[in-house]
């Protein structure tokens, strides 16, 4: 979980993590943000191999 909030930090990613699902293998990732600056939250697709971080949709409540 480090290595995955350490790469949203260091791509200016500031929030509140509401959870964190491994993917199809090892490095991948589905993680839940809430945006400290808006409180919108999003699910974004992780990959720390690549060191990669993409959105994928808007979470509603």
């Amino acid at each position: 979980m480090m290595k995955i909030i350490g790469l949203f930090r260091q791509n200016s990613f500031r929030g509140e993590y509401a959870s964190f699902k491994r993917g199809e293998t090892q490095d991948h990732y589905q993680v839940i943000l809430t945006d400290e600056k808006s409180g919108v939250k999003g699910l974004f697709k992780v990959d720390l191999e690549a060191g990669s971080i993409e959105f994928q949709h808007v979470v509603m409540d």
